[in-house]
């Protein structure tokens, strides 16, 4: 199946300025966000798309060579699949953080964005609680305090640079194409992005450090939801 126009899946011309390609790509990626379109693969498929294409479109020099060259100038190096297929969660995350730090209430979306040259965290699975409400706290609103279980690093855990990357979290390659000199980055297999590795731990910690830990916290319940209601 034939590659979608980077243009086309941003709705942009090749006029388009630079501020033009981060809006556009803000919007659908806030709309096509696994946030909240859980489950959705076809969601799933074009927030790739849409970062496969901003990738391109917002760096100058790939833009340029996309420009002159299409989807070819990326082939066999850019390390790309059909609708951004070769790009995982974590790549995406890692690379486009700029663009959702300006998100009012932005934070709240999981996967841990971060510049590129960023080290991106362990993060664990988003926790999901139902909450009972009586008919005066759906009313009013209210403030409940709720017990959690969720990994922590654990005391004693220390951590070092990791030697393949140089806490990078990232390793370069540079290979020559006919249209010259390209250089890709990868994640490092061996601190897995973080840019570091476990230096020493606690028997109960597991590879990454960390242990399981209850907590009590906070949240605040606004009035008037209703039930089956999804609340950050």
């Amino acid at each position: 199946m034939a590659k979608r126009d980077y243009y086309e899946i941003l709705g942009l011309s090749k006029s388009a300025t630079a501020a033009e390609i981060k809006k556009a790509y803000r919007k659908m990626a806030l709309k096509y966000h696994p946030d909240k379109n859980p489950d959705d693969k076809d969601a799933e498929s074009k927030f790739k798309e849409a970062a496969e294409a901003y990738e391109i479109l917002s760096n100058a020099d790939k833009k340029a060579r996309y420009d002159q060259f299409g989807h070819q100038a990326f082939d066999g190096s850019g390390g790309f699949g059909g609708g951004g297929g070769g790009m995982n969660m974590d790549d995406i995350f890692s690379q486009f953080g700029d663009i959702f730090g300006g998100f009012g209430g932005g934070g709240g979306f999981s996967g841990g964005f971060g510049g590129q040259q960023q080290q991106r965290r362990v993060k664990g699975s988003n926790l999901r609680i139902r909450v009972k409400l009586t008919l005066e706290e759906i009313a009013n609103g209210v403030e409940k305090k709720i017990k959690v279980k969720r990994k922590v690093q654990a005391e004693g855990t220390t951590y070092k640079t990791c030697s393949t990357c140089n806490g990078s979290g990232q390793i370069t390659r540079v290979t020559n194409t006919i249209l010259g000199r390209m250089q890709t980055a990868a994640t490092c297999t061996t601190c897995g992005g973080a840019g570091q590795t476990i230096d020493k731990k606690p028997a109960e910690a597991d590879g990454h450090g960390l242990i399981i830990k209850e907590e009590t916290v906070s949240i605040k319940i606004p009035a008037g939801v209703v039930d089956g209601m999804h609340l950050k």
